[in-house]
């Protein structure tokens, strides 16, 4: 039986392996109320065998709507997964069929997924008979041969009728014979929005939210002219704030103060920064601030690893964000597309 999807969203973050973790999620929630978010991918070994918990990847805090990215091929296991995420009070699950790295291969999960249409359904299928959240699944177009329309829309009709009605279609295949890495996976191979725009037409009933290269607001707003949402990806690491240029032309929603968010988001890490805790795993996530200012790269180096040995790094980050005045009068980068 499908899950319908509770959370009617036309905006969301994708998940990206070193960047979604909680804090960036804190801050981005801090900008747009309405946008989906995701965790990293999470391999469903890794929650089921949590032996270490000196970063659990499961905790949030005041993130929601945010989606649990689950990678893995045993039903059993994703099924156990879906529980325990669940538990922590995640909005949807997401199984990924697009990661086309070698870990994810080696382990069968990811893309290497899409030509195992029957595995993709029966996962699904279990979970949603463990799970009352919505299971939502993110893929590619295709992988290296089988690169066609109307193999995506087997799979696609295979995987719907188990329990699925919400996909994200990064709108490009993954090239995973010919080793290309999985960074020049998400640039070298042609970008094909229209095969997304027919998967549409073809599945009227579904929802659609096409990933890949969306830049700025109007990207955003033409591609919603063919599908039900969008889903950004590094655009949103190097400009946070552009979740609010487009929500405020897709969402109506009004302008957020820049600097009282980075306030929030400092009375955050001021909150939740410990001796066994890098300050710069809260800080990586600012350094998009000074980008395009003189010794910006100094700054964002400093933030991302010198100030874990400073001796008063909360003291030092207040003067970078509020005293030295690198970025608040200067040239509003956020606003420009990327």
């Amino acid at each position: 039986m499908t899950i319908m999807n509770k959370n009617s969203y036309n905006l969301c973050v994708a998940p990206m392996m070193g960047h979604t973790d909680a804090h960036f999620r804190y801050f981005l929630r801090l900008i747009s109320k309405h946008a989906m978010l995701y965790t990293e991918m999470v391999a469903s070994n890794s929650i089921l065998h949590n032996k270490s918990k000196k970063y659990d990847k499961l905790t949030h805090e005041q993130d929601n709507p945010v989606g649990f990215q689950l990678g893995g091929d045993d039903p059993k296991k994703l099924s156990e997964c879906a529980k325990i995420v669940e538990s922590y009070g995640y909005d949807e699950i997401n199984l990924n069929v697009g990661c086309p790295s070698k870990r994810a291969q080696s382990g069968n999960f990811g893309a290497c997924l899409f030509s195992q249409p029957d595995i993709v359904a029966k996962c699904v299928n279990e979970i949603t008979k463990n799970s009352s959240l919505p299971v939502t699944v993110k893929t590619r177009l295709g992988i290296d041969n089988l690169n066609d329309i109307i193999y995506l829309k087997d799979f696609i009709d295979k995987v719907s009728n188990s329990g699925v009605n919400t996909f994200h279609l990064h709108a490009r295949i993954a090239i995973l014979k010919k080793g290309i890495n999985p960074k020049h996976n998400r640039t070298i191979p042609e970008i094909n929005y229209e095969r997304v725009y027919e998967i549409k037409k073809l599945f009227p009933n579904l929802k659609i939210i096409l990933n890949g290269e969306i830049n700025g607001p109007n990207d955003a707003l033409n591609h919603l002219k063919y599908v039900d949402g969008v889903m950004l990806g590094r655009s949103i690491c190097a400009n946070p704030f552009l979740l609010n240029d487009i929500d405020i032309l897709i969402n109506s929603e009004e302008v957020v103060g820049k600097k009282r968010v980075i306030e929030q988001y400092f009375d955050y890490i001021n909150k939740n920064f410990k001796k066994d805790v890098k300050i710069t795993d809260f800080t990586k996530h600012l350094t998009c601030l000074f980008k395009g200012y003189i010794g910006s790269k100094h700054t964002r180096a400093f933030m991302c690893h010198e100030l874990n040995f400073e001796k008063y790094p909360l003291k030092k980050l207040e003067e970078l964000l509020f005293k030295e005045d690198l970025w608040i009068n200067g040239p509003d980068l956020y606003s420009k597309a990327i």
